[in-house]
């Protein structure tokens, strides 16, 4: 089911959310997520807890949004209840296409994890050839509604590397917006985590857009 929660007076943003029926991943959206997304003041909250994978959820969450900024919004994430509107004030009215900001990883079960400890991402300037190189992007973006090319639904991983890329490839830039950053919470693998092997999906994006040749 996808429900779409309407706001007056919000933000001109639909935040959009691959969500899922675990009711571990539930209990902490309704808890900490939701609140704080509220708290945001967005125009739309779009859940999504259809069947599919995150980029599928994302996509057809997108085509029942309405507002001209869209944030895609994992539901383990806490964000800071200014968040969108510093991410608004830096896009609106700009040349950018999109705004983001680094996140605090919260490891909640080390042994679970790869880096086994909480971890920052820092926020770093966009730049479009050291995107090329790697992401360094958060799925967690504003994104000016007309700009978003979508996700690339055949991709297993590595899906919003792909997004900026494209982006980019199309003359859209971002901007970094600096102490603004949000939570990441890490309750178990993840809603797009998956066993598929990094280096060949590293290898799909780089053939798909033709780096380094």
């Amino acid at each position: 089911m996808i429900d779409v929660i309407t706001y007056d007076d919000g933000l001109p943003i639909s935040v959009i959310v691959p969500h899922s029926i675990d009711k571990t991943r539930v209990n902490f959206f309704n808890d900490y997520v939701f609140p704080m997304l509220e708290a945001n003041m967005p125009s739309e909250i779009i859940i999504n807890d259809n069947q599919g994978t995150a980029p599928e959820k994302r996509n057809a969450g997108f085509a029942k949004s309405t507002q001209p900024f869209v944030f895609f919004c994992d539901n383990d994430i806490v964000l800071p209840a200014t968040h969108l509107q510093k991410l608004y004030n830096v896009l609106n009215k700009s040349q950018w296409g999109f705004a983001y900001s680094g996140y605090m990883g919260i490891v909640l079960h080390p042994e679970n994890h790869p880096i086994g400890r909480n971890f920052p991402i820092k926020t770093v300037e966009y730049n479009w050839t050291t995107l090329k190189r790697g992401n360094y992007i958060s799925t967690m973006s504003l994104i000016k509604r007309e700009l978003f090319p979508g996700f690339d639904e055949t991709l297993k991983r590595l899906q919003d590397w792909d997004l900026y890329l494209t982006m980019g490839s199309r003359g859209v830039n971002g901007k970094a917006v600096f102490n603004n950053e949000f939570f990441a919470y890490y309750l178990d693998e993840g809603i797009t985590s998956n066993t598929n092997n990094e280096t060949q999906a590293i290898m799909t994006i780089i053939n798909k857009h033709k780096l380094g040749m």
